[in-house]
């Protein structure tokens, strides 16, 4: 994960072109992510103390994407203010759950 300015507009890009349409269901719990068409998921790095702990930084929460390319991907935000300043790409939903779970 870079974050950088290019990386930003990356994930923006890749956040414009994720469909704004999908179903909606009840989620299991904080690993269910739904279906190949579950998108636009608020999420967060697993591990950390939230609310407020001390350990937690720009780039702990995002927006799950869906596939893109190959890859799922989750788009990074900063804390204050939530501007979207990268992307981190995962080869499989598994390793993607392995670090990040629904917010």
């Amino acid at each position: 994960m870079t974050i950088s300015t290019d990386a930003a507009r990356q994930a923006l890009a890749f956040a414009l072109a994720t469909p704004m349409t999908g179903q909606l269901k009840p989620r299991q719990d904080r690993s269910d992510f739904g279906a190949e068409d579950s998108y636009l998921l608020k999420v967060r790095r697993i591990g950390r103390h939230y609310p407020c702990g001390d350990d937690v930084r720009d780039g702990d929460f995002g927006i799950y994407l869906g596939r893109h390319d190959g890859a799922y991907l989750v788009a990074l935000q900063a804390i204050f203010p939530p501007d979207l300043i990268g992307c981190e790409r995962f080869a499989t939903l598994a390793a993607l759950r392995a670090d990040w779970e629904l917010d």
